[in-house]
């Protein structure tokens, strides 16, 4: 089981990369709106594995509550 510090220490990194992929996706969405659809699916393409990465560390949290 986590210990409750270790646990507020891994929401602030999850919420500090959420920021990060909320900034990503605005670029996505520059990059659509530019019609660079190649540049936009590869951005999309990183944000989809980052956010997986990010479910499976909630997951763990959960799972040690």
């Amino acid at each position: 089981m986590m210990d409750k510090q270790l646990i507020f220490s891994e929401i602030e990194s999850i919420m500090f990369d959420l920021e990060t992929l909320i900034k990503s996706l605005a670029n996505s969405r520059e990059y659509i709106a530019g019609e660079d659809f190649s540049r936009a699916s590869g951005k999309l393409s990183e944000l989809e594995i980052e956010l997986q990465s990010l479910a499976g560390r909630v997951a763990y949290i959960k799972s040690n509550l």
